[in-house]
């Protein structure tokens, strides 16, 4: 299949062919196209509106947001929970906004939703809080000691589903695996019927850079549980609050990028040209996908690196 060359190239003449064939396209400046693909600065500006906020949710459920992150926060008569800190910046700004709403009531628990260190960065300013995350957890993160400096590792480890008792309010653990990396949690507080979809939900956006770390038939299964219980609040971990009508929403763009790709991927598999078979596919899922998502932030800046992702991923299969 696609010749001689093997499936390890494909990934990497998948991406050059849909980079070259978007530059045809779009028929702008070679180096300002190729520039706003490598680094699309006004992707994540365009978020910079959001400004440090703390928010209740429902109850004892609350949410601090600023810029492109969001943080759950749970208040308990025992303390302060935080379901992902992000980076040092977000970290300080959230523990402020703490103190200033919950005087005298200290961060007890700090809860890792994946090993994903633009989560959990920051998580050190916390000192002496329990911090919960899946038993892989330290491992992983022990595995980047220079980028992960700030990083507070768990003390409490989480190993499939799991309910965990934070000041008195239950908090399901709901594990995701084979999704967004294997150490994946949901989140459900079933007493104010709130869900945390850590990196499960974008607001009418397309995620950065192909979302490069998910294994598609996992992640799917995990949108799909998170959707099945119909919780009255989701809180997504980036971009705009959103609810579940916005979940679905992010679930079906997801399976529109895949199911065409895979469909025109499939029925030219027996080519032997990889770079015309590209363009062909490229050239009809870009007009196809535009029409339905052209209006989604994100789809321009980053539709090359979501479609070589789904592309690949549909070819060596993950």
């Amino acid at each position: 299949m696609f010749g001689r060359k093997s499936k390890f190239a494909l990934a990497g003449v998948a991406v050059i062919a849909a980079i070259a064939a978007c530059l045809s396209i779009f028929q702008t400046p070679i180096k300002a196209r190729v520039l706003s693909f490598a680094m699309p600065q006004t992707y994540f500006t365009h978020f910079n509106t959001i400004k440090p906020a703390l928010y209740q949710v429902s109850g004892s459920v609350y949410a601090f947001e600023a810029g492109f992150a969001r943080s759950l926060v749970l208040r308990t008569s025992d303390g302060v929970a935080v379901f992902d800190t992000f980076s040092t910046k977000h970290a300080v700004e959230m523990k402020e906004a703490i103190e200033h709403e919950f005087p005298g009531e200290e961060v007890r628990w700090v809860v890792h939703s994946h090993n994903h260190l633009d989560h959990i960065r920051g998580s050190d300013l916390f000192e002496g809080a329990r911090v919960i995350g899946h038993e892989d957890l330290n491992q992983l993160v022990g595995d980047w000691p220079d980028a992960a400096q700030s990083v507070a590792l768990t003390t409490q480890s989480l190993s499939g589903d799991q309910t965990i008792t934070l000041g008195g309010i239950d908090v399901e653990a709901l594990y995701m695996p084979f999704s967004h990396s294997h150490t994946m949690y949901g989140f459900r507080i079933p007493s104010e019927d709130v869900v945390f979809a850590a990196d499960m939900m974008f607001v009418d956006t397309v995620p950065p850079f192909g979302f490069p770390d998910f294994y598609y038939p996992g992640y799917i299964r995990a949108l799909d549980r998170l959707i099945d219980l119909d919780a009255a609040h989701y809180v997504p971990s980036h971009g705009w609050r959103g609810d579940r009508d916005d979940l679905i929403a992010f679930r079906e763009m997801t399976v529109g990028f895949h199911s065409l790709i895979e469909k025109e991927l499939l029925a030219r598999l027996d080519r032997a040209e990889e770079d015309a078979t590209i363009g062909e596919i490229l050239r009809v899922a870009y007009p196809a996908l535009k029409e339905k998502y052209g209006d989604w932030h994100g789809f321009e800046e980053m539709f090359v690196a979501k479609f070589g992702r789904h592309l690949g991923g549909v070819f060596l299969g993950y």
